[in-house]
């Protein structure tokens, strides 16, 4: 999937924005129950507030967002 794409990019040296992803089957466990584990939450946070570190941008920021 896209996510494997981006991650043998990046292996190769080629130029990828910084990012993460979630697993498919991070996903399935979310879609057949509702809810996302709490440390599913707790490592895409930990992501999320690096990846807004390292960006200088933050989530829903109205201004300049960082998606």
């Amino acid at each position: 999937g896209k996510g494997a794409n981006l991650a043998e990019m990046t292996n190769l040296g080629l130029p990828v924005p910084p990012g993460f992803t979630i697993t498919t089957e991070a996903c399935k466990v979310y879609l057949e129950s509702g809810d996302a584990p709490t440390a599913l939450r707790d490592e895409v946070s930990a992501h999320l507030t690096a990846l807004e570190e390292r960006m200088g941008k933050q989530l829903g920021q109205a201004d300049d967002p960082l998606l």
